[in-house]
């Protein structure tokens, strides 16, 4: 079992949402999660849909009792859906970090956590053949509150794998260092070695200063920088106020893209393991669970507004039929959410649609490295480019503007960003010619000249066949063409 914590002592950075969705996102593919919350705002029920007044027992009763004790999962570990199990924060929580908590002169006080995800995570008390102790889940995720203090020191403890989530402005960057510090510095204390890595979350790639700060963490960072960013997507929080992960409920959207993506690149590069597809079969003790209350029943339903048709909204993953004769009353983040939606639209009512079809997507998408799978797909090579063009790789002025090229062996995905396009990638799209083994876009430009960088994969970067480049303020180049009216 792998354990992933995330962690920022900095709050409003995308914490949570990282949390619930990466661990829905594993869910989704198979991966058997385990999601403890130890923020004593409980932000993790609220935004899988868990009801708090449902709540038995929580991560706060697990800490506070005997290590030796046995663990009643049925009244801690709340079954949220497929592959997805809840640990629950409270709180009181927050009364554990004072000297009257509790734990408090304890010689395993850093050590708690540890020992409760030990014995949930069992599927029995013996070791199988090969030595190994069975484990109920493939990953755990725990969410640590914005502070650094014994919750924090609990939870670097029980973790193998450290993720910062750090937003794309001056105040996160200035911080960003001093927490790998930090982190680093804990984990030391509590006898353990790690490398945390950080994420660049809520990224706006419209906005040329957090290009710029995203450059920075890359400069300043290197391999310690998640190479994904999560860009900032106000689905997001819609999400949560209908308790619900991106994923279910909006697949098409942004930020589900780009969770999905730092999925699939957590499975490759930190090992964790998943069985295949066609062996996913129910755990006969998270049937057990199911008798609980399905938290998606508590969660906030869609309803009809007055005036509209009775159709399902697009902004809910599952409708419901409403009585004609009654209307369920909004929370006031279900109606925020409904106005930001369709605040360009000119009508003061919800205009119904049929929700979006959801994206569809192979159960596995990427080959774990710790395991082997046996992979029938067909994968095409990628094509050099011909020896016609070779010589066109880069930018070149043309009569109207200038064509980009690139070799096709460089990615899967090459947009141009520039300040002839606001520094937006996605209205630059290079398209692949397959027979000459290149990408390729021509943009009719006026006379000037103009500054660019290539996006490839999401990852910003020099044009490497344009050697002519100028600093940028902020400790790096970007590239430059110069088109004249011939």
């Amino acid at each position: 079992m792998r354990t992933i914590v995330i962690i920022n002592q900095k709050g409003g950075c995308g914490k949570t949402t990282s949390s619930i969705n990466l661990a829905a996102g594993f869910a989704a593919r198979g991966c058997r999660t385990l999601l403890v919350d130890m923020d004593p705002q409980s932000h993790c029920a609220a935004g899988l849909g868990v009801p708090e007044e449902k709540l038995d027992l929580t991560v706060y009763d697990a800490l506070r009792a005997d290590p030796g004790a046995p663990i009643n999962r049925d009244r801690l570990v709340w079954h949220v859906s497929k592959n997805l199990d809840l640990i629950p924060s409270h709180m009181m929580l927050a009364g554990l970090e004072s000297s009257r908590g509790g734990l408090e002169g304890q010689p395993d006080k850093e050590l708690r956590l540890r020992s409760v995800i030990d014995r949930v995570s069992r599927e029995s008390s013996s070791a199988d053949e090969s030595g190994r102790v069975p484990r109920r889940y493939d990953v755990c995720l725990i969410d640590c509150s914005p502070s650094i203090g014994l919750l924090s020191y609990n939870a670097i403890a029980a973790g193998r794998e450290v993720i910062i989530p750090v937003e794309t402005s001056f105040f996160s960057l200035k911080g960003a260092a001093k927490q790998v510090q930090t982190v680093r510095s804990i984990a030391r204390r509590v006898g353990i070695r790690l490398n945390p890595r950080v994420l660049a979350t809520m990224h706006d790639p419209a906005q040329p200063l957090a290009r710029d700060l995203l450059d920075d963490l890359r400069d300043r960072f290197g391999t310690g920088l998640i190479p994904l960013a999560i860009r900032y997507d106000q689905t997001l929080k819609e999400a949560a106020s209908y308790g619900q992960p991106i994923e279910k409920y909006r697949p098409d959207s942004i930020g589900a893209e780009d969770y999905r993506s730092l999925c699939e690149w957590l499975i490759e590069h930190a090992t964790i393991e998943r069985p295949e597809p066609e062996l996913f079969t129910e755990n006969p003790a998270d049937q057990q669970l199911e008798a609980k209350p399905a938290p998606q029943d508590h969660a906030p339903q869609p309803t009809t507004l007055p005036n509209t048709p009775s159709k399902p909204s697009p902004l809910i993953a599952q409708s419901v039929e409403c009585d004609s004769t009654t209307t369920p009353s909004l929370t006031r983040a279900q109606e925020m959410a409904i106005r930001s939606r369709n605040r360009s639209t000119d009508s003061d009512t919800l205009v119904a649609q049929a929700p979006a079809e959801p994206l569809k997507r192979s159960m596995m998408p990427h080959r774990p490295v710790a395991i082997e799978v046996v992979d029938d797909r067909v994968v095409q090579p990628i094509p050099e480019p011909s020896q016609q063009v070779k010589h066109l790789l880069g930018v070149r002025a043309v009569t109207g503007g200038v064509l980009f090229v690139q070799a096709a062996s460089i990615g899967t995905r090459v947009q141009i960003a520039g300040s002839f396009n606001a520094w937006n990638p996605a209205a630059s799209d290079l398209k692949l010619n397959e027979e000459l083994g290149i990408f390729e876009l021509f943009c009719k430009l006026p006379e000037g000249t103009y500054e660019y960088k290539i996006v490839v994969d999401g990852q910003w970067m020099l044009d490497p066949h344009n050697p002519t480049s100028i600093k940028n303020g902020i400790g790096s180049q970007n590239n430059i063409v110069r088109v004249r009216d011939k």
